[in-house]
């Protein structure tokens, strides 16, 4: 049997799509869109489930963390009597988190490394505004556009987690980018004026002989300044 591991981060018990994958007999893709589907469909679960990604051999792959609520969403559905065993097994290593987080030993212990954490993070704040503002003039100074997704790592990196989906969703809804229609992800034009895109045309010639016009949209280098501020502030 494999062992259960929920970890905690954010002040959340979690547990990873991998995870559940693994233990339940499944195919990790297979998990995605099922969590992908159940995001789609219902926009309470975002406060469950959170896209997120982790690295085999130097690469990244998308997985999402989901709290005790999301995890009870996602296996609803899985079936047989394996399946119900491995349910009892997390609904108990939940348990056995949670009476451990509400220990006052351990409440004593989080509350001293929050608090050693803090000190540290005022310590390092000086040196590492340098190399931030280093990061963001040399940015600003590159001609060099990129994708959105790209954007998203670089945002990850700078200590925001987000995902590709979830950064085209919060420039759609705070109108960096157009929300429907036949120019659908494409820029506004108040984020046009503002320079943080740039839209490359390029003329594809089918099978047939026909050709027909892709546009994609990429973020500028004043984009990528404008846009990894807004996150870290």
């Amino acid at each position: 049997m494999n062992e259960i591991q929920i970890k905690y981060e954010n002040n959340q018990m979690l547990v990873s799509s991998l995870e559940i994958a693994k233990n339940f007999g499944k195919e990790h893709k297979n998990v995605l869109q099922t969590i992908g589907n159940l995001v789609a469909e219902n926009s309470a679960t975002k406060s469950m489930i959170y896209e997120t990604s982790y690295e085999n051999r130097g690469r990244q792959y998308p997985m999402y963390l989901m709290n005790r609520d999301g995890f009870s969403l996602l296996v609803m559905g899985f079936t047989g009597k394996e399946a119900l065993d491995w349910k009892v097994k997390y609904i108990e290593a939940f348990n056995e988190m949670e009476k451990k987080l509400n220990d006052p030993e351990f409440l004593v212990q989080r509350s001293m490394d929050y608090l050693k954490s803090r000190c540290d993070a005022l310590l390092l704040e000086n040196k590492e505004l340098k190399p931030k503002a280093l990061f963001a003039d040399a940015v600003s100074a590159s001609n060099e556009s990129i994708l959105i997704g790209q954007l998203a790592k670089l945002i990850r990196q700078n200590g925001y987690e987000i995902g590709q989906n979830r950064l085209f969703e919060w420039m759609r809804e705070n109108e960096y980018l157009i929300k429907k229609g036949e120019r659908y992800n494409q820029p506004t034009q108040k984020s046009m004026d503002l320079g943080l895109f740039e839209v490359k045309e390029r003329t594809i010639t089918n099978p047939d002989g026909s050709t027909r016009i892709t546009l994609t949209t990429k973020v500028t280098g004043k984009g990528q300044v404008y846009f990894i501020n807004k996150f870290l502030s």
